[in-house]
């Protein structure tokens, strides 16, 4: 199982930085405040959409929220995150790897997983992400297209 532990917490760091609450900040994210709440008591994760509405609001690497690096931005741009189904694709394209290795070699995907994602019918949680990055060798960043 992903550790998220670390997600709450630089949440809360972040949040604290510009001294925002959980209500202040699910308003300026245009959410649902009692989902923030969860959020930050570690209850809940965030779904993809509103995962990429705070790495945009706090302009930070989606792997640094996540715990993955103590670096909170990359040096590089960090660009708008594009649909995940095409961006999922094109990732796979470029490492050059299969449906087949991803469900059958690691085991940790189902078919299922996949086809939706690559169907655009929804997205991964916060837990599939991290796994699909560290299946892959790469940032989560890189995976949602945030970055080169």
């Amino acid at each position: 199982m992903v550790d998220l532990s670390n997600f709450v917490e630089r949440l809360s760091e972040l949040m604290s930085e510009r001294e925002l609450n959980a209500p202040a900040l699910a308003k300026e994210l245009k959410t649902d405040r009692s989902s923030f709440t969860r959020y930050l008591s570690g209850a809940h994760t965030p779904n993809f959409e509103i995962f990429v509405k705070i790495v945009d609001f706090f302009s930070c690497s989606a792997d640094y929220l996540l715990g993955l690096t103590d670096i909170p931005s990359n040096e590089e741009k960090l660009l708008p995150v594009p649909p995940f189904a095409p961006q999922f694709k094109k990732v796979l394209s470029e490492l050059r790897v299969t449906q087949y290795y991803l469900v059958e070699k690691t085991k940790k995907f189902s078919y299922n997983q996949l086809q939706g994602w690559l169907k655009g019918n929804n997205e991964p949680t916060l837990p599939c992400l991290i796994r699909l990055a560290q299946t892959l060798d790469c940032s989560v960043d890189y995976l949602i297209g945030r970055t080169r």
